[in-house]
């Protein structure tokens, strides 16, 4: 799965994900708390923690929204996402290519 490209500064939309494992397979996220880090592929890795909000929908099928924080959408660009799944006993990461686009 890819994530859908982002405007610069734009807030109002956010995604929906599905978790996938390395095989295709879902990953269950019941219980999960999702988090993410975002690491700049374009401007020389420079890294921060996502300031957006995510809520685990459907966990037994993998899925989880994402509402864009101002810090997430507020440089243009090309981003490697790490989503962090923390549960009571372990954590899993799961990464995703996305672009921020330039506002026109």
């Amino acid at each position: 799965m890819a994530l859908s490209d982002a405007i610069q500064g734009a807030r109002h939309v956010g995604q929906t994900i599905t978790w996938t494992q390395k095989n295709g397979s879902i990953q269950i996220l019941t219980g999960a708390t999702i988090t993410a880090r975002i690491i700049s592929t374009s401007l020389n890795a420079v890294a921060f923690n996502s300031d957006g909000t995510f809520n685990v929908t459907n966990g037994a099928n993998g899925i989880f929204t994402w509402a864009y924080g101002a810090i997430d959408v507020a440089v243009a660009g090309e981003y490697e996402v790490q989503f962090k799944a923390t549960f009571t006993n372990y954590a899993l990461t799961y990464a995703l290519g996305w672009f921020v686009k330039k506002v026109i």
